[in-house]
């Protein structure tokens, strides 16, 4: 088998000993989309731990294997980064989703702000952003999908950050983004189309945030 193979998040039920069962949608992506066979081998991702399997039973409605070997997964970068992810108009926001999570954010929190030209993220809309959080950490091999915290306002939105939290803006011109020595995690916090309001800036600064400048662009 070549270092290309499939990956999938399971759940640790999924796996029994050195037996792995999957049904649902991801026995119809093995057997249908993908048209893997008995004898195929898969990578899943449970708990952390890489598992190696090889397929023995292939259907629509089952998929089951024999784990060859396991091993951490070593993917994740040191520092937890968690997101502070405004709603979008359109589409934007899951482009966003997918790219984030391929660099490895731990943690994505969407929000409404004063000048957020959308202002709900609908049950319908948060299934498919974690279906897209998922498929993009398997693209990208990761040991972990990000979690996607509740939608939250901007006034409710630093009680819900872990320290250190840095908010980029376009009003900042001279302090750059640095990220503390010896950070084990950070919180990061994007502005909407709009861009963030003075006073939102304040309300920021009040509960300890440290405001860092977009650079030359505010794109």
């Amino acid at each position: 088998m070549t270092a290309a193979a499939h990956h999938f998040f399971v759940e640790p039920g999924a796996v029994d000993g050195e037996r792995v069962t999957l049904r649902g949608d991801q026995a119809r992506q093995i057997a249908s989309v993908l048209r893997l066979a008995s004898g195929d081998e898969v990578v899943l991702v449970s708990s952390g731990d890489d598992l190696r399997v090889r397929l023995d039973h292939v259907a629509t409605d089952e998929v089951s294997g024999t784990v060859l070997f396991r091993k951490p997964n070593t993917a994740e970068p040191a520092v937890s980064l968690t997101l502070a992810l405004p709603l979008l108009r359109g589409d934007r926001s899951e482009e966003v989703l997918e790219a984030v999570t391929q660099l490895g954010v731990s943690r994505i929190v969407p929000y409404t702000s004063e000048r957020s030209v959308a202002r709900e993220l609908s049950a319908a809309k948060r299934r498919r952003w974690e279906r897209i959080a998922r498929e993009s950490a398997e693209t990208a091999r990761r040991g972990r999908v990000p979690e996607l915290a509740p939608l939250v306002s901007w006034s409710d939105l630093f009680d819900v950050l872990a320290p250190p939290v840095i908010v980029a803006w376009e009003g900042e011109r001279e302090r750059r983004l640095e990220v503390p020595e010896g950070a084990a995690a950070l919180s990061l916090v994007v502005g909407p189309e709009g861009g963030v309001t003075e006073q939102e800036i304040a309300l920021a600064r009040d509960r300890g945030a440290t405001i860092v400048s977009l650079g030359p662009r505010n794109l």
